[in-house]
């Protein structure tokens, strides 16, 4: 399952030259659900217009699709414009206040508040996907930088985790991608360049198969 994040009546994040992350991440997701259909895949999304969807109901399609993974596409913002790169989270309590702010910003659309802790640790202890959800999040964000590096100088700000509402409650690996900061000027003119999108696509693509590789393995011994 695809998940092109915000959406509708939410923007999400607004950067330079007035991009919009909800227009980035459902071209995003489109170009990666075509590169995954190809290597045989089948795809699902949450969304392919720009339509709101409530955070809670995005896991709830992921569920009853019975898909096998979960990922959510976003972008991230900063007050500093000269902050950028790539980021990968999965389910978990954020163990650094820059994590935890990122979550607070993607939650900004849920009715729930990220000091109602409850729900949270209750699908922590229930969610038995929370190692295969980092292992999900290594192999993405390892694909991700490889297929960019080649063609552009990227920061890496690595693989985290934080408590996203979109992520609660999937019931297979589930991931939080934050493709980049439409706040930096230069990487918001990247993500509104198809090609640097196709790029990014690719490399999605080779990590989405390399955990699927490692998960077959597992399954054969």
């Amino acid at each position: 399952m695809l998940d092109p994040g915000h959406g509708g009546k939410d923007n999400g994040a607004t950067g330079a030259r007035g991009l919009h992350e909800k227009d980035v991440t459902l071209a995003l997701a489109k170009i990666l659900g075509a590169k995954l259909t190809a290597q045989g895949f089948t795809v699902h999304y949450t969304r392919t217009a720009d339509v709101f969807v409530p955070l809670s109901k995005r896991t709830e399609m992921a569920n009853a699709a019975r898909a096998d993974l979960f990922v959510s596409i976003h972008c991230n913002a900063h007050e500093q414009k000269s902050v950028s790169g790539l980021e990968t989270y999965s389910m978990n309590l954020a163990r650094s206040k820059e994590a935890a702010k990122v979550a607070a910003r993607e939650n900004a659309s849920e009715q729930r508040r990220i000091g109602d802790l409850q729900s949270i640790l209750t699908d922590l202890m229930l969610n038995s996907k929370v190692k295969e959800s980092g292992d999900l999040a290594a192999s993405v964000h390892g694909g991700a930088l490889a297929g960019l590096s080649r063609y552009h100088s990227l920061r890496d700000h690595g693989i985290h985790e934080a408590p996203f509402f979109v992520l609660l409650g999937a019931k297979m690996p589930a991931v939080l991608i934050e493709a980049g900061y439409v706040t930096n000027p230069e990487e918001a003119a990247a993500l509104s360049d198809k090609a640097y999108l196709d790029k990014l696509a690719t490399g999605l693509v080779a990590g989405l198969l390399n955990y699927k590789s490692k998960i077959e393995r597992y399954a054969s011994l």
